[in-house]
C-alpha cells in the first residue's frame, strides 16, 4: 500500500529496494514460523454447538462480512503499487492470509450450527453487490491507513476472543488467536514500510498521518447490512470503540513509528 507508480499522486517515488527487503523478511518468517492451515490447525472437532450468545455470533458474522471485501482491498491497493515489487508482492501475500480469515470464520459459523449454507450464500450475494472504495488516494496515505486499521483489527479479534472465552469453544478460540496474530504481523509490516517514508519525507508523511487520522474509519461498514446496530453492539460488548482506538491503536502505532503526537496538526478525529 505504499509506493511508487505513475498511477499514484505521491510527490516522490521511493526506491523499490527497501520494500523488497522488508517483504522478503516478512515472507521468510511467515513460511518458516507462522503459516497455518484452516483445515488442519483448527480443532474443528471441539466446536461447541450453539454455545455462544447470538449477539457475539452477529459480531462474528460482521467481521466475516468485512473480510468479504478482500477483492476490493487487494485490487485497489495493487493499483497503487504495481511498479513497486516489494509492496505488490506483500499485498498479494496479505490478501492470501486475509482470505484464510474469511474461510475460517465461515467454517465456524457453519460448523457451530449458527448459520446454514443457504444463509451464508444469501449473505455473500448481498455483500458482493456493493464495493469498497479506498478512502485515500495515494499509496503513502493508504499504508498509513492500513497500519492503524490492522492494529485496530487485531484489537477487535483479541477482544472478541475474550468475550467468547466463557463458552469454552476451543476451535473458535484457536481461530481468533491465529487471526489476531496475523493482523499484528501485518501491522508491523506497515509500520516498517512507513518508517521508510518517514526517512524520505518526514514532513509530508507526518501531514499525511494527520490527514488519515482525521478521516479514519474501519473498512466496509457502510456496505455491511445493519451495521448501525452491529456497531453499537460491538461497543456495548467491549469489542471496540473510539476510545479504544485512541488509547490502544493510535498512541501505540505513533510510538512504533517514532512520531510524537505533538508533531501532528490533528484535526477533529472521526472513527
Amino acid at each position: 500500500m505504499i509506493a511508487t507508480s505513475a498511477q499514484t499522486s505521491d510527490d516522490h517515488t521511493p526506491e523499490d529496494k527497501p520494500f523488497r527487503s522488508l517483504y522478503r523478511r516478512f515472507f521468510d518468517k511467515a513460511e518458516s514460523k507462522r503459516r497455518w492451515d484452516v483445515t488442519e490447525d483448527i480443532p474443528w472437532d471441539q466446536v461447541k454447538f450453539r454455545a455462544i450468545d447470538e449477539d457475539l455470533v452477529d459480531i462474528l458474522e460482521a467481521f466475516y462480512a468485512t473480510e468479504m471485501y478482500l477483492p476490493d482491498y487487494t485490487s485497489q491497493l495493487l493499483s497503487l503499487n504495481r511498479q513497486n515489487q516489494g509492496m505488490a508482492w506483500f499485498i498479494a501475500n496479505w490478501g492470501y492470509e486475509e482470505s484464510k480469515h474469511s474461510i475460517g470464520l465461515e467454517d465456524w459459523l457453519l460448523r457451530s450450527g449458527r448459520r446454514t449454507e443457504k444463509q451464508m450464500h444469501q449473505l455473500n450475494e448481498q455483500l458482493l453487490q456493493g464495493q469498497w472504495i479506498k478512502p485515500f488516494s495515494t499509496s503513502r496515505q493508504m499504508i498509513i491507513y492500513a497500519m492503524f486499521q490492522e492494529l485496530a483489527t487485531q484489537l477487535n479479534y483479541l477482544n472478541l476472543s475474550k468475550a467468547t472465552a466463557p463458552a469454552n469453544d476451543v476451535a473458535l478460540q484457536k481461530l481468533l488467536r491465529l487471526i489476531a496474530s496475523d493482523e499484528g504481523v501485518h501491522h508491523k509490516m506497515f509500520v516498517d514500510c512507513l518508517k521508510v517514508h518517514l526517512e524520505l519525507d518526514r514532513e509530508g508523511t507526518v501531514d499525511d498521518i494527520a490527514h488519515v487520522l482525521s478521516n479514519f474509519a474501519m473498512p466496509a461498514h457502510d456496505q455491511i447490512p445493519g451495521f448501525d446496530r452491529l456497531g453499537k453492539l460491538i461497543e456495548a460488548r467491549g469489542i471496540y470503540s473510539n476510545k479504544m482506538f485512541i488509547r490502544r491503536v493510535m498512541f501505540p502505532a505513533l510510538k512504533r513509528i517514532g512520531v510524537d503526537r505533538k508533531e501532528l496538526p490533528l484535526r477533529k478525529h472521526r472513527s
